[in-house]
This record gives C-alpha cells, sequence and structure tokens, in this order.
C-alpha cells in the first residue's frame, strides 16, 4: 500500500489560522504539528493502525480479504540549514486473516486459487521536510527548494477540531505497465482542550480509507477491481503500548522498526508497497 500511513496524505493539513497567542495556549498550526506529525522535544512518537481491506470489483459482492495491523514511527530531525525539521518516520503493517485476525504469511487467491507470499508493509524511510517561518509551518520538498504551502484550517465539531484531507496519487508505478492510481482520504481527530495544555498532545485519532490497486504480491495485474482499505489509528507516546503480538513479532524478524530513524537522507526517495515488493524480487533474482 501506497506510503501507508500518512506522510503524503498529512503534509498537506497545516492550517492557516491561530486561537489567542498567550504563552499558555498552543496556536491551532501548533497544536496540528505537535499531535499529527511529531513531538516537539524530538523524542519518538507511534501511529498505531488497525482496520481491514475489502475487494471491490463491480458486478461482484465485496468481501473482506485481510484485516491490517501495524504502526508508523516518527520523530524530528532538524534540517542542516536549522529553518525546520524532517519528519522521518518508518512504518510495517501486517496483513491478518480475515476470520481470525492471526498475521499470515502465505494467502490463497480467492480468484485465481494461487497461494501467494504475503509481503507486509515495510516503508523504510516514509520523510517529510516542513520549514518554520514567522510562527508558521510550512511543507516543503526534501531538497528545500519548493514551498507546498499550509492550505487549510480544521473544521470544529462539538469539542474537536477536525483535519479532512481528500487526496489523489497518480504517478508510474516502477516495473509495472500502468500508473498507481488510488485514493487516500484521512480525518484527524483533536480535542479542543489540547489547545490550553503545554504537553504533547494525547488524544489524537485518524479515520482513514484508501482505494488503491491489487498489490504486487497478489499477482493480479490485470484483473479489475480495487481493494478499499477502512482503519483507525490513534497516537500512542511510545512504542511500548503497542500490542504485545505487535511487539513480540517486530522485536524478532524486524528490529529496525522499534525506533523512528536517526537520520534523514534527503536524496533517498521514500519506500513504498511497490518498490519494497520490486527491490526484494530483484535482489532474489541474483541469487
Amino acid at each position: 500500500m501506497k506510503k501507508l500511513i500518512f506522510l503524503v496524505t498529512i503534509i498537506s493539513l497545516f492550517a492557516t489560522y491561530g486561537f489567542s497567542q498567550k504563552k499558555t495556549k498552543r496556536t491551532v498550526q501548533q497544536l496540528n504539528v505537535e499531535a499529527n506529525f511529531a513531538r516537539p522535544d524530538g523524542k519518538d512518537m507511534v501511529f498505531y493502525i488497525k482496520g481491514s481491506a475489502y475487494s471491490f470489483i463491480p458486478g461482484e459482492r465485496p468481501q473482506k480479504i485481510f484485516g491490517v495491523d501495524g504502526y508508523n514511527i516518527r520523530k524530528r530531525v532538524e534540517t542542516p540549514e536549522k529553518d525546520g525539521f524532517f519528519l522521518s518516520t518508518r512504518e510495517i503493517v501486517f496483513y491478518t486473516d480475515p476470520k481470525t485476525d492471526e498475521i499470515i504469511d502465505e494467502w490463497t487467491n480467492p480468484w485465481t486459487k494461487e497461494k501467494c507470499e504475503v509481503f507486509h508493509i515495510q516503508n523504510d524511510p516514509v520523510n517529510g521536510r516542513f520549514r518554520v517561518r514567522d510562527g508558521k509551518y510550512i511543507s516543503v520538498s526534501m531538497d528545500g527548494k519548493n514551498e507546498r504551502g499550509e492550505p487549510g484550517a480544521p473544521q470544529e465539531i462539538n469539542n474537536h477540531l477536525v483535519w479532512t484531507s481528500d487526496v489523489f496519487p497518480f504517478y508510474p508505478l516502477p516495473g509495472f505497465d500502468k500508473n498507481y492510481t488510488a485514493s487516500e482520504m484521512f480525518d484527524f481527530y483533536v480535542e479542543k482542550d489540547e489547545l490550553n495544555k503545554t504537553t504533547p498532545p494525547k488524544n489524537v485519532m485518524i479515520s482513514w480509507t484508501r482505494v488503491g490497486p491489487w498489490l504486487p504480491w497478489m499477482k493480479m495485474p490485470n484483473n479489475g477491481g480495487v481493494i478499499i482499505v477502512h482503519a483507525r489509528s490513534w497516537r500512542m507516546e511510545k512504542w511500548d503500548l503497542l500490542p504485545e503480538r505487535i511487539k513480540n513479532l517486530v522485536k524478532t524478524k524486524y528490529p529496525t522498526y522499534m525506533t523512528a530513524p536517526d537520520k534523514v537522507d534527503p536524496a533517498k526517495p521514500n519506500e513504498t508497497s511497490w518498490t519494497f515488493y520490486n527491490r526484494v524480487m530483484a535482489e532474489r533474482q541474483k541469487k
């Protein structure tokens, strides 16, 4: 899944107006950054992700084909120019059996009946860059040359501020004779009371819906239809608060994902399910 978590879509969420400027209060911009992006103290922050993936083929009844269970871990890293920070993240998300919720390493394709090796989401890195100027947070390209602006103010719904982002990625898929076409739809919920606090926001929740092509390891490049993912995510203050089965598996097989990256290479492209799959398959062919 393309940059599951959040980076490309949340880059566009910076608010452009503020509430009271008293020292005991945050501005809306500060709250957005501290709640949805990274802790101001530079420590790791985790977004746990839990949801389901469904098939959608015109003329057929949709069915739940996987569960998804994992997280994104992130931190601030100061830029060399000291004009802002990199959002340094990596993410790992496991596919689970739709009935038992057990993490799976093999999946039987219900349409082709072929047994497929499961490639869990292992996106490392998934980075972004932000410039701070005149109290505003501005999304910029990784090399710092192009500013993307700070669009959109949150909607106020009862006691929450809600940032919404609907993004439609479209670009060539490496190694595939087609374009990547998808939608990423997010709502970020933060309690208004967090504006009055001086500690990092804790009660942050995210609703995420994604519509995109079949995953490369499903071996369905010419089949019609799409995958719809519907998931929830919420902020955790540290890695140790994740579910035990996730922590145990990561400790045993994927220890790199226990912490966010300490350094950022602006020239290194972000990883995706497709680039990861292609790289693994290319390495296997060399052996």
